[in-house]
């Protein structure tokens, strides 16, 4: 999904089917993720399942009212319950999982930059390079957590609102205008760099003008805590 200015709203996009193992995806012949492999997961595979299965059960439970697609599964009214009780499982799963091992508190009010490539993302993170003006605070609910950007448009103050989510020193950061781009990050110490998930390409439609792969692989976006 793109979006064509930092405040207008856009469609969101979920057909993803993310390439990460935790998440099982709703062909047959693929799994539910076990305890035992949710524990061994890398832990920004793990942050970002969690997200991803949180900020989708909305969507799932739509599927009482309008045929929905996700993941490759047709949800409606006739299996949705089925389909809300696995999320709704798989999210308990993440949760302990990230509980047993650990997360990092970084709550707080940061200074963000990007690089110039970030500005070419098709991010709402790409605020961060067009205004170096912008600031972040990062608002904190045990492993969940808000990336609220602050900056100015029209001399007025304004804000967006990112979810993301938190296992060990790994960030999982969701644009707020696509719900198919994560940003994955790493904490050391007062400074948190993310980059973002190369995987929304493989889902981003060519008729919407998708970023180039080089820019997002050059696109380094930086935290530091004040």
């Amino acid at each position: 999904m793109i979006f064509n200015s930092i405040t207008k709203s856009a469609r969101i996009f979920h057909m993803m089917v993310l390439a990460i193992p935790l998440l099982a995806s709703s062909c047959s012949n693929l799994q539910e993720p076990t305890r035992k492999t949710v524990l061994e997961a890398p832990a920004a595979d793990l942050a970002e399942a969690y997200l991803f299965v949180k900020t989708s059960l909305p969507l799932v439970s739509a599927g009482a009212r309008a045929t929905i697609h996700i993941q490759g599964a047709t949800i409606n009214k006739d299996n949705v319950e089925e389909y809300k009780a696995k999320y709704e499982k798989r999210l308990a799963l993440y949760e302990e999982a990230i509980k047993q091992r650990g997360f990092k508190t970084i709550s707080g009010e940061y200074k963000g930059e990007a690089t110039e490539s970030c500005a070419r993302s098709n991010s709402i993170l790409a605020i961060l390079h067009k205004q170096q003006q912008s600031g972040i605070e990062i608002t904190q609910d045990g492993i969940d957590a808000q990336f609220v950007i602050k900056f100015k448009q029209d001399d007025k103050e304004m804000s967006i609102k990112n979810p993301a989510a938190i296992a060990e020193s790994a960030v999982s950061v969701l644009d707020a205008m696509n719900s198919d781009y994560f940003f994955r990050g790493v904490v050391k110490d007062n400074v948190i760099v993310f980059k973002p998930n190369l995987a929304v390409l493989d889902t981003w439609p060519k008729w919407a003008s998708p970023p180039s792969r080089s820019d997002l692989e050059n696109c380094t976006i930086t935290l530091e805590r004040f």
